[in-house]
């Protein structure tokens, strides 16, 4: 009895025992476990911390690029001609050969290298990024493409919105805004929309506009004048004016001077890249096939090619140059340029005196697409007629002209000669953007707005100048500068501006 007794409890003692002991295996189990999770965790940051501050730098790289793009921004507002400077001509600019330190926290540089491309005018701005140091450093380059704001902005641009003085003796007293001066400027001196006008695109004066009738303004309508609070006004002897702006009332901005000169350098990149004429020049275009035309054939009669000029110019007194065959699409006359017919592809006519348009000038139809909001662009073709003095028109018949082109009349007028006394000739349709120093007159409207005499106007922006400019296209001056698109090139220090360029 007593050695069963013994042997039971020896057995629980014994059960005890191993559980007790199981238990504390347990333990020490759990608490290795506990231990080994903050070690984990610990080594997996460790390891993961390189990475995390590259990810860091690559956004920082980003951000210093963007700072070496503004420096470069702000430099060009300052000085619209300081695209001639390079790192082949620096004028003391670090960021042209070194590094330029752009933040401290985190540690971020820039440097950049410009360049004109030649066939467009435009400036190609490769910037490199560089933040962190050693093997978290990263090394990012961006190509953007810089251009200033110009009258490509808007379908309608105007200095002054009264007669060019230079059209007549009795226009003398019209070199004044609305507000300006008292009594000036004469009624005689201002034009006006009226019932026939449509402008469908941004519109901008550096005067206060005149309105008679019902005139249409599809989208922005924006005044500069310093010397009034009235964006626009009823027109001298109208009888009623009830304008239409379908976006909003005329706004009050700020003065943009005009240009008054063709850039010095535009002869010389004819010279190189396309055709420049000492003398004044009749052209006429056409398109090449006749079916999906891919180029423009450009025959020239009347001109006297400058010495040294590029073998598509031709030779002798006439010729006919295919625009694809040019390096750039950029004719400059050392005078005058007559032109009409259609075209295909960038190009810039730039005359030194006057340019008349003798017949329609025009895209090709399938190129203009109309967007569901109604705005027009043609991405494939940009015609600029730049004139230091007036652009005029002459009419072939009284149906009507069209204009397919970015007008800039530097000094003068985008005018019809003899407005006054000339029959309605129809429809004035300018598919692109009109600019002029003093607003040209095209007709004359009776007292309610109607056409008395000239054409009626339609005028609708090419969305597709915010990107496609006709090439080396002017400026105004003091234009604010800014980047319309980029793209990111190869990254890595070795890719950088300052080593082999990743964007070439």
């Amino acid at each position: 009895m007593l050695r069963s007794v013994a042997h039971r409890t020896w057995r629980w003692v014994i059960a005890r025992s191993n559980e007790a002991g199981q238990a504390l295996l347990f333990v020490l189990i759990a608490v290795a476990l506990l231990m080994s999770i903050p070690l984990a965790i610990a080594t997996t940051t460790i390891d993961q911390l390189p990475q995390t501050t590259r990810n860091l730098n690559w956004d920082a790289a980003y951000e210093a690029a963007q700072a070496g793009l503004n420096d470069y921004l702000q430099k060009l507002d300052l000085n619209g001609g300081y695209s001639v400077y390079n790192r082949s001509s620096p004028d003391g600019n670090s960021a042209f050969s070194t590094w330029v330190q752009a933040s401290t926290t985190p540690l971020e540089y820039y440097s950049y290298t410009p360049s004109i491309v030649p066939a467009t005018g435009l400036i190609s701005l490769e910037v490199s990024g560089e933040a962190g140091s050693g093997a978290t450093q990263v090394v990012r380059t961006f190509d953007y493409t810089v251009r200033p704001n110009t009258s490509l902005d808007d379908v309608y641009w105007s200095n002054y919105e009264t007669v060019d003085p230079a059209l007549g003796s009795g226009y003398s007293n019209c070199a004044y805004y609305y507000g300006q001066s008292g009594s000036y400027p004469p009624s005689s001196c201002v034009i006006e929309f009226d019932s026939n006008d449509t402008l469908d695109g941004p519109v901008f004066s550096n005067d206060t506009f005149r309105m008679c009738g019902t005139p249409v303004f599809k989208s922005t309508i924006e005044s500069g004048n310093t010397y009034s609070t009235s964006n626009y006004v009823t027109a001298s002897g109208c009888s009623s004016s009830t304008p239409n702006f379908e976006d909003g009332q005329p706004t009050g901005v700020s003065n943009t001077p005009p240009q008054a000169s063709i850039p010095s350098s535009d002869p010389g990149y004819a010279l190189s890249y396309g055709c420049e004429f000492t003398g004044s020049v009749t052209l006429s275009l056409s398109t090449s096939p006749a079916t999906n035309p891919t180029t423009t054939l450009i025959a020239w009669s009347g001109g006297t090619l400058a010495t040294g000029s590029q073998s598509w110019c031709g030779s002798g007194s006439s010729g006919t140059i295919t625009l694809s065959a040019m390096t750039s699409g950029l004719i400059y006359a050392g005078g005058s340029i007559s032109v009409s017919g259609s075209m295909t592809g960038a190009l810039d006519l730039i005359a030194d005196n006057n340019i008349t348009i003798t017949g329609n000038l025009t895209y090709p139809t399938a190129n203009v697409v109309t967007a569901a909001n109604g705005t027009e662009s043609d991405a494939s073709d940009a015609l600029g007629l730049v004139a230091l003095n007036f652009i005029s028109l002459s009419p072939p018949t009284t149906s009507g002209m069209t204009v397919d082109a970015a007008i800039l009349s530097l000094t003068d007028s985008f005018y019809l000669p003899n407005w006054s006394t000339v029959p309605k000739e129809g429809t004035l349709t300018v598919f692109g953007s009109i600019a002029q120093d003093f607003r040209g007159p095209v007709g004359t409207a009776t007292s309610s707005g109607t056409v008395s005499t000239g054409f009626a106007k339609s005028y609708h922006y090419d969305t597709s100048l915010q990107t496609l400019w006709p090439p080396y296209f002017v400026p105004p001056t003091s234009a604010a500068w800014g980047a319309t698109s980029y793209s990111e090139c190869k990254a890595g220090s070795g890719y950088s501006v300052l080593g082999t360029k990743a964007c070439t």
